[in-house]
């Protein structure tokens, strides 16, 4: 061994011994706290802390710090008030502990870990979870792996059991690797389209390579089942290996709240998880840099698919976990995000090449060394001018130093935090587990504050803010640059995993030297002046009421010709906080595709103003959101309550006097069409559930290649006639509520008519959106990825049930949705492998009907997917059928429970009287209706609803839309086919072609079809469709994927066997043909839409609801 590796081997054992003397000393330290117990029941042996914990006045829950025997810390909660549960586990092992050649392995173990030998059905866990209104799920992060649940309270410890087990005797069951490996590989491919996953791969590859971080933390096919079968390894075995090795109870903490005794959630932690086995501290530590001398100082250029102009600039940080409490990073970022005059980003903004700012770090809990980055969303101006934003960047970070850290701002963060503290809001049962599961794994963060940790007062320090700033310099930093077209740029590499095409330059001289400070601008950076928003008084004026006596609807003070005012002080939360809301309804007639552009520029532009200019109200705790609507602005704002008022004020005297400038409506301009056109690159689900959905079922939505369109006809003077239009003739909707008198609220409603100055808007002339009253019939809409690259694509069917306005209704859809969930992931995602995203639900708008939604998104072609989920609806009313009255009356229950959880904010409870108001129908207590009716459900009108809306074969009035989006790379079949041949067919030679078996003709293939439904055997029409076809040119390979389960060829044969077989069910529209509209019809009469907006013009549309109630106001005058 050479003197130099001697050295080096001989600091890591120092460092080591040093780092296990630390953990010693610490953990002598933590024995010292805590005491020895035993639990009221079983006594079982624990340890509870004897210190006082760090607690919020305004937190009234009651905790517990305890550790079991076996080193296991768990903080248990009691909510009187919460009618769930929840419980998560995090172990302080995450993808950084990947041996360098099974990439995700850390992740894969995690999708296998949710079968124990105690509970070995594969769905059991799932199906409990879901029968009991539940969910779960679980993540890999770099340093850590959490697992959790939420539940209704009276199953916890039935939950907590199974949920145990996971980490006592897991199964690891062999016929699972194989579906879970897969599931892995397909979560990866649904993010192949993400740019913030392929910019953040790209990073770590660029990192020092014998740095874990540089490894692939998901995972794929290739770097889990390939890899180990080319080294010879058993993938499960390898598994188990890492599980065994650093799944220790001494490195996991568990969180757990409910509304049982603290006493008893205490027993049942101790009961159930006493028995994860002890290991030691099995935490490998994270040696060294991973931004390492040889990977600084360089420039990445890189190809989005968005687009999207990314500036990154990336400093090497040490840890600092032991800054807990005082975070310097949020100094910086306080700075960095500011939009004052002397500020970076007001700089940036002045000259047109930035829309944003961001700064950030990996993880506060980062083991070993850390990261900062300063991200800026440049404009295509800004792309040309890099050199000079970073030059600036650094002149910027030159004052800051030169000033030096200054408590004034820091104290800003501080009073806020304090504020957010001392006025506690108890965050749901679910994110509280996994915030203090996560927090604790810091090894500095002492036992007193294991239950502030990141929601604490924070210090101020001055070291720590200088020190931290000391890594911000030219030497210790490299460049990432992103966007769709770089101008002289040629990629030489692409990324291994996302196919990411870049290129690595050094950085010039003058960017990584001195002469960066050189600044020659006449712009003069400096520090901004104190928050105006900054509250200064948290007075609290309401009186708490007993639970019986909460008001459940806000008074309406005054209802006139131009407003409607409506006000609720707080009864129950006893905090100063507020919320208010003002909906401005303006002349309007009905609204075409250009109004529609228009507003959405509108809203842009309104928001590059705002966001610039009231970034001080959200460091001071408020956050607020105005949305330029078609027909109505909306204005909204909650936070501290004492400076809301000045807040409304501010947004609405700068929309009554917006003067449109030619630079900022440029940069609205090039921010709109960059948005429409990224709506393209959006997950192949995500377009088909939140694009195309409301397209169909809103009268005033159009596709956003039609928005981008209109956005070539508008200009500065017509965006300008908008704005003076928009208050002319007005109609308000207010609602104030929260830490407020009356007389505050009345206050408001007069400010906002005085600010308006307009004259009052009739309920003739106001437009308010429709939804579309969709004929019945069946209908099918296909569309392609616009990304060549997509590997995915998605099947979304729609079926129409009962009236949203019916209570019973709407119970009834929310339980059919219910049902179908776990049963439908079961069988597509678990047993089928179809994709990663899989999930039944219910949707709903303001008026119309309610529908049941089957998502499903998969490298499988689309209209094998619509069968699939044609196959379950056809099965499923037998698995409904079969609740017995006790589980009918659990998931009743369950459903009951979350229609009475109490609210968690004043906030909550204003959003949600909010519907009521702005849909017009003010029927507050439609939660107690719903209550109402679940009470009443038995399971036979469930059923009755499923034959009456959902089973094709009784639904008299049968409504459904099937939608698909095809990738790229799939046959997608023309309209001439759909009106051709069947949709089991088209699937059939979808599955054929994505094998390779591309001989046959879809004609001829449905010909086979119809002559081997004669016989209708599965196993003779293959062998018979082998020998045929493919015999003479397939390879063997390729002949035995035929007979494969993952090929899914077998299983569309069968679909197109006894789809043939099947008596064809026409779908006739019920009150006219739409053959005379020249629209055409598959073969099992499904009618095809080539457009959507011509299809919504045959359509009728809802009326508007009608109020529930009669409005009389308390004033008059």
């Amino acid at each position: 061994m050479s003197n130099q590796l001697w050295f080096h081997a001989t600091l890591v054992a120092i460092f080591i011994g040093l780092y296990g003397w630390y953990h010693s000393i610490t953990d002598h330290a933590l024995q010292l706290d805590f005491v020895a117990r035993t639990t009221a029941n079983l006594k079982l042996p624990y340890m509870e802390f004897s210190g006082k914990l760090e607690q919020s006045p305004g937190d009234l829950r009651e905790h517990k710090l305890i550790k079991l025997s076996n080193n296991l810390l768990v903080m248990c909660a009691k909510d009187v008030d919460a009618t769930q549960a929840a419980a998560s586990l995090s172990i302080n092992i995450g993808s950084l502990d990947d041996p360098s050649e099974l990439n995700g392995l850390a992740h894969f173990l995690e999708h296998m870990l949710f079968m124990a030998k105690k509970y070995p059905d594969e769905s059991e866990y799932i199906a409990f979870i879901k029968k009991n209104a539940g969910e779960y799920n679980a993540f890999t992060s770099l340093h850590s792996t959490t697992y959790f649940f939420g539940i209704t309270n009276q199953v916890l410890e039935e939950t907590l059991d199974r949920f145990s087990r996971f980490f006592i005797d897991p199964l690891f069951a062999p016929s699972s690797v194989t579906r879970e490996l897969h599931a892995v590989d397909s979560e990866h491919k649904g993010n192949l389209q993400s740019d913030l996953r392929r910019a953040f791969q790209l990073n770590r590859a660029l990192s020092n390579t014998s740095h874990p971080y540089s490894y692939f933390s998901t995972g794929n096919l290739e770097t889990l089942r390939d890899s180990s079968q080319q080294r010879g390894l058993d993938i499960r075995n390898e598994m188990i290996r890492f599980y065994e090795t650093y799944y220790s109870a001494d490195i996991m903490k568990l969180a757990v709240v409910g509304n049982h005794s603290i006493e008893q959630l205490v027993e049942w932690s101790v009961a159930k998880f006493s028995d994860i086995k002890s290991k030691g501290n099995t935490k490998p530590q994270v040696i060294g840099q991973p931004l390492t001398s040889d990977v600084m100082g360089k420039v990445v250029h890189y190809q989005t698919l968005s687009n999207i102009y990314l500036l990154s600039l990336e400093f090497g940080l040490p840890e600092f976990k032991a800054q807990y409490k005082t975070r310097p990073d949020l100094y910086l970022e306080l700075l960095f995000k500011r939009q004052t005059p002397g500020s970076l980003f007001h700089y940036l903004k002045q000259k047109g090449w930035a829309a944003d700012i961001n700064t950030d770090t990996l993880s506060q809990d980062m083991d070993g060394f850390n990261m900062f980055e300063i991200e800026i969303n440049m404009t295509p101006d800004g792309l040309k001018h890099y050199n000079n934003i970073i030059r600036a960047v650094f002149e910027y970070l030159r004052v800051l130093v030169a000033y030096g850290p200054q408590k004034l701002f820091y104290d800003e963060i501080s009073a806020v935090t304090e504020l957010n503290f001392r006025f506690y809001e108890t965050p749901g049962v679910v994110n509280w587990v996994l915030d203090r599961s996560q927090r604790c794994h810091n090894p500095h963060i002492v036992p007193e504050h294991y239950l502030s940790a990141g929601n604490g007062v924070l210090d101020f320090s001055y070291k720590d803010v200088a020190d931290f700033m000391t890594h911000l310099h030219p030497q210790n930093y490299r460049v990432f640059l992103g966007a769709q077209n770089h101008s002289d740029v040629e990629f030489t590499t692409t990324e291994k995993y996302f196919g990411t095409p870049y290129r690595v330059d050094t950085l010039p001289l003058n960017l990584t030297d001195e002469t960066i400070m050189y600044w020659t601008e006449q712009y003069r950076f400096h520090l901004p002046t104190p928050n105006s928003f900054i509250p200064k008084s948290t007075k609290v004026v309401g009186k708490i009421m007993p639970p019986t006596e909460v008001a459940l609807a806000p008074s309406l003070l005054y209802r006139t010709d131009a407003y409607e005012l409506w006000f609720k002080q707080d009864d129950q939360f006893a905090r100063p906080h507020g919320y208010i809301r003002v909906e401005i309804a303006y002349a309007q007639t009905a609204p075409l595709s250009f109004d529609r552009a228009a507003a959405q520029l509108l809203d842009k532009y309104v928001a590059i103003i705002l966001d610039g200019e009231l970034y001080n109200a959200k460091v001071a705790g408020m956050d607020y959101s105005v949305s330029f609507l078609t027909t109505k602005v909306d204005i909204e704002v909650s936070g501290f309550s004492a400076k809301l008022q000045n807040l409304v004020d501010a947004i609405l005297h700068r929309l009554k006097t917006l003067n449109i400038e030619d630079h900022i409506f440029q940069d609205s301009l090039t921010q709109m069409r960059q948005n429409y056109q990224n709506k393209r690159n959006r997950q192949p689900f995500q377009q088909l559930q939140r694009i195309e959905h409301p397209h169909f079922n809103l009268a005033y939505v159009w596709s956003f290649e039609t928005l981008e369109q209109q956005l070539a006809n508008i200009t500065i003077d017509s965006l300008q006639r908008l704005v003076t239009s928009a208050f002319e003739r007005t109609y308000a909707k207010i609602i104030v509520s929260g830490n407020y008198y009356e007389s505050d609220a009345v206050d408001t409603a007069r400010n906002v008519q005085q600010i308006l100055d307009s004259q009052p808007l009739s309920a003739d002339k106001q437009v308010h959106g429709r939804v579309v009253a969709i004929e019945p019939g069946h209908y099918i809409h296909r569309t392609q990825m616009s990304d060549a690259s997509s590997l995915n694509g998605a099947s979304l069917v729609t079926i129409y049930c009962g009236s949203q306005l019916s209570a019973k209704d709407r119970v009834i859809t929310e339980l059919l949705a219910h049902i179908n969930g776990s049963p439908f992931f079961d069988m597509l995602r678990t047993k089928e492998q179809l994709g990663y995203v899989v999930y039944a639900s219910k949707v709903s708008y303001e008026t119309g009907r309610m529908m049941l939604v089957f998502n499903a998104q998969s490298e499988v072609n689309p209209a094998y997917l619509t069968q699939r989920t044609d196959k379950f609806i056809r099965d499923i009313r037998q698995h409904i059928h079969d609740h017995s009255i006790e589980e009918f009356d659990a998931l009743v229950l369950s459903q009951i429970a979350i229609k009475t959880a109490k609210l968690k904010s004043i906030e909550d409870e204003a959003t949600q009287f909010w519907e009521p108001i702005s849909t017009g129908v003010y029927d507050f207590d439609y939660l107690v209706q719903e209550i109402a009716q679940l009470k009443l459900l038995s399971k036979e009108d469930l059923l009755e609803a499923w034959d009456m809306y959902v089973n094709p074969n009784t639904a008299v009035n049968y409504t459904r839309i099937d939608s698909q989006i095809w990738p790229v790379k799939s046959v997608y079949p023309q309209d001439s086919k759909l009106s051709t041949y069947p949709n089991s067919v088209i699937s059939l030679f979808g599955c054929l072609h994505s094998n390779g078996l591309v001989e046959i003709g879809i004609a001829e293939l449905y010909k086979f079809v119809q002559h081997a439904a004669l016989s209708n055997n599965v196993n003779d029409s293959l062998s018979d469709l082998e020998e045929l076809y493919f015999s003479k040119h397939a390879t063997a390979q390729t002949l035995e994927r035929i007979t494969t389960d993952d090929s899914r060829i077998g299983t569309a044969v069968e679909m197109a066997l006894q789809d043939i077989a099947r008596s064809t069910h026409k779908f006739r529209s019920l009150t006219g043909d739409f053959g005379t509209k020249n629209m055409r019809q598959t073969l099992d009469g499904k009618w095809i839409i080539d457009n959507i907006d011509s299809f919504k013009a045959m359509q009728k549309l809802y009326d508007l609801a009608e109020p529930e109630t009669s409005l009389a106001p308390k004033y008059t005058n």
